[in-house]
């Protein structure tokens, strides 16, 4: 082990862990809350395929990208439950369903899935009973390294695998598997950057003692308000709910914010045209702001799908008819969506003073320091989920500007 990624560079998709034959390396959560990796000198026979294996020591140059102009669309599931229950448009289920009907029995789709600790990590599903597990946004790093060697055993068997995740984690899969499999699909979300574990339980444990109960699971993009107002819904122990928008919750505020978040993700290689994954899917925020969009209701939500490669579009063109859609300009896409090019701003002071206050202080005080709430988002606040409800149903209605 000559030289691995240092904590500034290391985004702990923990593939050197996976193929190092004599386990020197593991985890550790670091002081600011972010996985980090340890090695242990002794055991280490100098192979060295942690770091050939390592995607950030490799070019991140993509060889899955035919040159083709990007598709890019606009879309929304037909089936009201499953936008209701997705964070966007329902495009991922959409795209699980129509390889579920296309190839029965042979495709598993994998992806994050909230556990009952409140952690993250990526599971394999192979009915459509089961996507709930991986449906949804999940602001959390998830742990890949438990299904690595079923996916590499399933594709080697010549079974279909449709892999979900950051564009990280699609590095890491395409080093960790160094060949390429025509069974294969990958499809990557479009990515802020990945927020600190600490954090995240210290807001968890601040919530907690506020309730008197533990929370049982949370939906980090409810729709309870609209599409466009980011709530989290946290159900408790004792049967309460509470939702929670972005100004409400110093988590998501400083998620949202990009304050804190892992040291790669601000310069993240990843964040960038053409994509790693044979389809990049989101939101689509902004849009119709630039050119006419009216058919589908946004504040239902709509997905930004773009198809980088072949798979891509055969990927979408097998989804189609569980979609309304339209195409749209990859400029539009850009100007919602600006990490589809580069990477969050560091801000560097700022971040380095939450990520030491959240262990310091109260997250009552460490809310008041920075979350800092205008008139009209304390307006918000005055109205609640209600009031805010409706002013988007009449807004949506009548078109009230």
């Amino acid at each position: 082990m000559k030289r691995l990624p240092n904590q500034t560079e290391c985004i702990g998709c923990g593939i050197c862990l996976e193929v190092c034959p004599t386990n020197c390396l593991s985890f550790f959560e670091n002081a600011e809350g972010f996985r980090q990796i340890k090695s242990e000198e002794d055991l280490c026979i100098k192979c060295n395929k942690c770091e050939r294996y390592c995607p950030v020591l490799q070019d991140g140059k993509s060889d899955n990208y035919d040159k083709e102009e990007i598709s890019v669309y606009a879309c929304q599931h037909i089936d009201k439950e499953i936008l209701k229950n997705s964070s966007s448009g329902g495009f991922f289920s959409a795209l699980c369903e129509a390889l579920f009907n296309l190839y029965q029995g042979k495709v598993t789709v994998y992806g994050a899935s909230l556990q009952k600790d409140l952690t993250v990590k990526h599971i394999g599903v192979s009915f459509m009973e089961e996507l709930s597990l991986i449906r949804g946004s999940k602001y959390l790093q998830s742990d890949i390294t438990s299904v690595l060697t079923s996916i590499k055993e399933r594709l080697q068997n010549g079974e279909f695998v449709l892999f979900s995740g950051t564009p990280c984690q699609i590095a890491a899969l395409y080093s960790f598997l160094k060949d390429s499999y025509p069974t294969l699909f990958t499809c990557e979300v479009i990515c802020h950057g990945i927020p600190s574990d600490l954090h995240f339980r210290k807001q968890n444990e601040d919530l907690e003692a506020k309730v008197g109960a533990s929370i049982s699971s949370i939906n980090f993009r409810s729709k309870s308000i609209c599409w466009t107002i980011p709530t989290t819904q946290y159900c408790f122990s004792n049967g309460k709910v509470r939702y929670y928008r972005a100004l409400e919750n110093n988590f998501m505020g400083s998620f949202y914010s990009g304050i804190n978040l892992r040291p790669s993700c601000y310069g993240c290689k990843y964040a960038k045209l053409p994509r790693l994954a044979d389809i990049t899917m989101g939101d689509f925020w902004k849009i119709g702001e630039s050119a006419c969009f009216s058919f589908m209701d946004k504040e239902k939500g709509i997905s930004l799908a773009l198809c980088n490669n072949t798979k891509g579009k055969f990927l979408f063109e097998s989804a189609k008819y569980l979609l309304k859609f339209e195409p749209r300009k990859i400029e539009e896409a850009i100007r919602g969506n600006v990490h589809l090019i580069q990477p969050v701003k560091n801000k560097s002071i700022q971040r380095e003073c939450l990520l030491s206050d959240i262990k310091l202080l109260e997250m009552d005080k460490v809310a008041k320091k920075y979350n800092k709430i205008s008139f009209r988002k304390r307006l918000s606040m005055i109205m609640g989920r209600r009031g805010m409800k409706a002013y988007y149903y009449l807004k949506n209605i009548r078109h009230i500007k």
